[in-house]
């Protein structure tokens, strides 16, 4: 992987990611830091389903629906679901996670631009934290939480 990603990426200034150590260095950030780059149509398609301003039982019925295909899909596609790739974002890199977070990144321009949008007010200097997990996996137990996130 590193001598294709050599051949076809190599720039005399970056020679230090391309050296064994330097590229065993790069994916560990990527590892560490990446943010899933994820615009399907399904996840949009649930956004606009989440705007709607639905009647009580059409809302849990609407939600129990999109939770069961959630559930069925990735039955099939496992982690996968909506991601596109992965990305280092300089910004994002620097959030910590939180289970109640009060920042989020998005794509709302169903392109590789994140968006990093803050979900209440917050204060000056107070941390930005984004959830590391995703929203199937924030419904889960504080203990598989931890365990996802270990």
């Amino acid at each position: 992987l590193r001598n294709l990603f050599t051949t076809a990426l190599y720039d005399d200034h970056l020679n230090r990611w391309f050296s064994p150590d330097g590229f065993l260095s790069l994916f560990s950030l990527v590892g560490t830091n990446g943010q899933g780059i994820g615009t399907s149509s399904l996840s949009q398609w649930v956004h606009g389903c989440d705007a709607l301003e639905l009647p009580r039982q059409q809302r849990e019925q609407l939600d129990a629906f999109i939770d069961q295909l959630y559930k069925d899909i990735e039955r099939e596609t496992g982690d996968f679901l909506n991601c596109e790739g992965s990305g280092l974002f300089l910004l994002q890199s620097s959030c910590n996670h939180s289970c109640i977070p009060n920042a989020e990144a998005s794509f709302p321009d169903n392109n590789f631009l994140l968006h990093l949008t803050a979900l209440f007010d917050i204060g000056p200097g107070e941390e930005v934290c984004i959830s590391y997990l995703d929203c199937c996996q924030r419904e889960r137990s504080r203990h598989s939480r931890h365990k996802i996130l270990r």
